[in-house]
């Protein structure tokens, strides 16, 4: 298991935010970027497997009401620099999520645990 610390996600990149998209798209380029790197100083590189867990633990920076839904969609930056670091597809990802109190600054914590399993997709006949 991968312990990483990202910073918190711009505001532009929640759901509720009412930004141009060009302003959205520059932001999730720069979060994209800065999580990268934060994976580069962590020396996270390929991992074997071909599906991953990963759990995430939000850690705001305030004391505002937050959807773990919103909190997801504003992740998914962070998740496609994941994915390119350890090289395993986002589609091949599980999720859990967690809210904590806040924190000076926020953060957000992910746990990856890379899998040799492949996830198997399961069809429910109507």
């Amino acid at each position: 298991m991968i312990k990483v610390f990202f910073p918190w996600h711009p505001k532009e990149l929640s759901p509720n935010a009412r930004v141009h998209w060009a302003a959205k798209a520059r932001a999730a380029k720069k979060y994209k970027t800065d999580c990268a790197w934060t994976l580069v100083e962590h020396k996270i590189g390929k991992q074997e497997g071909n599906c991953a867990r990963l759990k995430f633990s939000f850690y705001p920076p305030d004391n505002r009401r937050r959807d773990l839904d919103n909190l997801f969609a504003s992740s998914k930056p962070l998740i496609d620099a994941i994915s390119d670091a350890i090289g395993i597809d986002d589609s091949k990802f599980s999720f859990s999520f967690v809210k904590w109190e806040p924190t000076k600054g926020g953060k957000v914590v992910v746990e990856i645990k890379p899998d040799w399993r492949a996830i198997k997709t399961v069809r429910v006949a109507a």
